[in-house]
């Protein structure tokens, strides 16, 4: 992986956004009117900071009441598989969440069965959430990483009357199955470190399995509230960052094309780069999405699609390969992409097909941002080259709906993720704000923000500083 940077503003603030600089060199032209996206930033931010807070509001009320949905009890009878009551043509009925976690169990809506059906699957330890992840019941780095801690605290709850010994070996165990569950997620590694580290830190109340479970539950429940406020304010900088995009806005509507899964079903609540979005355009922006199918599990044109759908938002269906073509073509505004790993160096891996629409947006200056909570930040990754990558299953792409499509006896390749190197990147944006280049200090300041508001570590384990291992 190259480290070459963008020229940064004078003096800027890690992890803040501030006017670029003008060019002083010709082949900096085109660099510069891909980066005319943040321009009026500066200037703009005060005129749209009433309206920003507003949604964040609005964003935290509607925050607080999923929380209720996910953290609290539930009147539906408790079964292996229930479908919830949605009226007939309506699949969107009696949706509440990705994802419930409840004192016994954590319900999983069944992303396989959308847009048709709302089907829940009823986990009710570690090992039952690590198969469903592994069967992609659902999918999205920043839910995985939530419902993986759900499950190991399933698993301390079902173990309490086990000895010290065999209650430590069976977390352990079930910890690296949940990592192996989705190993290029790197919220769920770091959700795993962070119930262990609870664990550790108990002292001699790791002898009691009471105490365990409820130190384990206690800190599930926080990893989803974190999330919860997390997202809430990476909506809130990303609503200001695309509104300040007037030129986009004198155009009409700003046309933004995603590729994968990334709204409230990857997110676990409101979501990250499709919030980013609907704040936009509840706030009275004009918006129009385009979404890649994203195959193989068609994860936009099943998942993205049914959520713009539902919450009014225009978008319009865009086969893969036809994406970067229409960014030649001068049909999109801005791409925005969600990610599963981000290395130290600002190098992401996200959907595959994400890294081909990075180097044409580059070509064309069109900017490239990726949504990515701190959950995502990869502390032992230098840079892309050691982020997770393993592929998935080649039968995935051998059928499609339950029928095959290729001959008997044909191969695939399928990769789960695409590394993207930080240099195509125009923004990260986290909770701490919109990162600029160049990455490494903006990122470490921003898990360093991250540990200071609480958002990192638990109650017993104390802060921690994923950056601080190295420059």
């Amino acid at each position: 992986m190259t480290d070459e940077r963008r020229p940064a503003p004078e003096s800027p603030a890690p992890g803040a956004i501030s006017p670029v600089a003008p060019a002083v060199e010709s082949e900096e032209a085109r660099r510069l009117d891909r980066r005319r996206f943040f321009r009026s930033f500066a200037t703009e931010a005060m005129r749209t900071a009433a309206t920003v807070v507003e949604g964040a509001g609005a964003l935290r009320e509607t925050s607080g009441g999923m929380a209720g949905a996910l953290l609290g009890p539930t009147d539906a009878p408790p079964a292996r598989v229930a479908v919830t009551g949605a009226a007939p043509g309506d699949p969107s009925a009696g949706f509440r969440s990705a994802f419930r976690l409840e004192p016994e169990q954590v319900v999983l809506l069944d992303q396989r069965r959308l847009p048709d059906e709302l089907v829940e699957i009823v986990c009710l330890s570690g090992e039952d959430v690590a198969r469903a992840v592994r069967e992609s019941v659902v999918r999205g780095a920043p839910l995985l990483g939530q419902v993986a801690a759900c499950g190991l605290a399933l698993t301390a709850r079902r173990s309490i009357l086990a000895s010290p010994n065999v209650r430590r070996a069976i977390l352990s165990a079930t910890a690296n199955l949940l990592r192996n569950a989705a190993p290029t997620a790197a919220p769920v590694r770091n959700a795993m470190d962070r119930m262990l580290a609870r664990f550790a830190a108990l002292g001699e109340r790791r002898e009691d399995g009471a105490s365990v479970a409820a130190a384990l539950r206690h800190e599930a429940e926080a990893i989803i509230s974190e999330a919860l406020r997390g997202h809430d304010r990476l909506v809130a900088h990303g609503a200001a960052l695309l509104a300040a995009d007037r030129a986009g806005a004198a155009r009409g509507a700003l046309r933004i094309l995603t590729i994968g899964s990334i709204g409230a079903l990857a997110g676990g609540q409101a979501g990250t780069a499709l919030a980013v979005v609907g704040a936009v355009h509840d706030g009275g922006g004009a918006v129009h999405v385009l979404v890649a199918e994203s195959r193989p599990w068609l994860a936009g044109a099943r998942l993205v699609a049914w959520e713009l759908a539902r919450a009014g938002v225009p978008f319009v269906l865009v086969a893969d390969g036809a994406a970067a073509g229409l960014l030649a073509r001068g049909g999109v505004d801005v791409v925005i992409v969600g990610v599963e790993a981000v290395a130290r160096n600002g190098d992401i891996t996200c959907d595959p097909g994400s890294y081909g629409l990075a180097v044409v947006a580059e070509r064309h200056a069109i900017p490239f941002i990726v949504t990515a909570p701190i959950s995502t930040f990869d502390a032992e990754a230098e840079d892309g080259g050691a982020l997770r990558a393993e592929p998935r299953p080649g039968a995935e792409l051998l059928s499609l709906g339950g029928r095959r499509i290729a001959p008997e006896g044909a191969w695939a390749v399928n990769p789960s993720v695409d590394v993207v190197p930080a240099e195509l990147l125009a923004a990260i944006l986290t909770e701490a704000g919109a990162l600029r280049a160049p990455y490494r200090p903006a990122l470490a300041a921003a898990t360093a923000a991250g540990a200071t508001s609480g958002d990192q570590g638990g109650a017993d384990a104390g802060p921690t500083d994923p950056t601080a291992a190295g420059s």
